[in-house]
């Protein structure tokens, strides 16, 4: 007789099933922080934020039946929010500076790209950047913990007259400049857990989890 199982990770999403024969299972798990299970279903908590490697190894009246290894971001459900300190007035043909402001409960060391339109790129938590058009335009930020991407959203940034042109018309300073919020601002606090029912994970979809 055979028993599919399922094996799940709940920071990811998506679980593999396989088969197991209806014989002694023994199961051996390494969260790659230092700490390992043996139990079928067990739970597990991060204490630091990062991007660990879970290994899980099924043996079957002692004889190795399923081996596998699978990585879990520690570090997307401790960042709150990623925010963008802006000057109060962006001008068409003027050079402004732009900073990325990172709300978390845990000192994180994150690297950051930008994305403005017609695919200019820069990186780095401090850009400085010139518009050539008035109007509204999208900037994507995305940050990296390793080459890993745990964070990402797009601002509008708006984009007044040159007031030093006197043929453009003067607009008035934009306050929605100064500080601007991701608009998919987390609520992720909490611990830093996950579930491992017996079948793994394999996808990076983030989950809110509470930090400690």
């Amino acid at each position: 007789m055979s028993i599919k199982r399922n094996t799940c990770i709940a920071s990811l999403m998506y679980c593999i099933p396989y088969l197991l024969v209806a014989q002694e299972t023994t199961y051996s798990w390494d969260f790659g922080d230092g700490t390992t299970s043996t139990e079928e279903n067990p739970t597990h908590e991060y204490n630091t934020p990062g991007i660990y490697t879970v290994s899980l190894t099924a043996f079957i009246n002692e004889k190795l039946s399923y081996s596998q290894q699978y990585e879990v971001n520690a570090i997307s459900p401790a960042i709150k929010s990623i925010s963008l300190a802006l000057p109060d007035m962006i001008e068409v043909g003027k050079t402004s500076n732009a900073r990325v402001l990172l709300s978390s409960d845990y000192d994180l060391s994150l690297d950051y790209q930008w994305e403005f339109p017609g695919g200019l790129f820069h990186t780095g938590q401090e850009v400085d950047f010139t518009f050539d058009e008035v109007g509204t335009h999208a900037v994507s930020v995305k940050a990296y913990y390793d080459d890993v991407m745990v964070a990402q959203d797009t601002f509008e940034l708006n984009v007044a007259p040159n007031n030093e042109n006197p043929s453009d018309p003067v607009a008035p300073a934009d306050p929605s400049n100064r500080v601007q919020t991701s608009a998919a601002e987390s609520s992720s606090g909490g611990t830093l857990g996950w579930f491992t029912p017996l079948l793994l994970l394999v996808s990076l979809r983030k989950k809110y989890i509470r930090l400690p």
